[in-house]
């Protein structure tokens, strides 16, 4: 094995052990609609709020403003609450556990196997297990379809952001002055 998939891999470990001291959320929501909550929920967490801006950020490296891969995210951050629905219906299946243990199992396998697609796996899989614990952590009182909407609408704004963000980093000319 390479120093560079052996680095890779070491550091995929250490941000999958780093990532639960983050304590993103304070389990403060908002109250309301659904759909409020579901749009500030990503709002009230650095993580989410860092993690979308930089796939946003990250997406925007390829042609069409990174659309594609901004859509993915959305795709699997969606998919990922879906899983945190039947995990609400079928507790005794233990998906969230099970969907941990995968994700990192992929994430170190495509470190080492396919480093340069590190970043999709990366941001792939905050996606898909973000989407799974923002479900798990959904206020009872508010309605499930607005709660889904507000997020997704959210953190594409979010994505966005960072698209944008990417754009006026590439694009500003430094100063010739001094």
């Amino acid at each position: 094995m390479s120093p560079k998939a052996v680095y890779t891999s070491l550091l995929t470990f250490l941000c999958l052990l780093l990532a639960p001291l983050a304590q993103a959320h304070t389990g403060t929501h908002m109250a309301g609609s659904g759909l409020l909550a579901g749009f500030a929920h990503p709002l009230t967490g650095l993580d989410h709020l860092l993690i979308a801006v930089a796939a946003g950020y990250w997406a925007a490296r390829a042609g069409n403003h990174g659309v594609r891969d901004m859509a993915l995210f959305l795709g699997l951050l969606l998919a990922g609450m879906l899983l945190g629905l039947a995990a609400l219906a079928y507790p005794a299946l233990g998906i969230e556990t099970l969907l941990a243990l995968l994700l990192t199992a992929a994430v170190i396998a495509v470190a080492i196997a396919v480093p340069e697609k590190f970043a999709y796996v990366f941001f792939g899989s905050f996606a898909l297990y973000h989407g799974l614990a923002h479900l798990l952590e959904m206020p009872h009182q508010v309605m499930v379809a607005g709660y889904m909407t507000g997020l997704l609408i959210s953190t594409g704004l979010l994505l966005a952001l960072g698209g944008l963000l990417r754009h006026v980093v590439i694009t500003r000319k430094p100063n010739a002055g001094g």
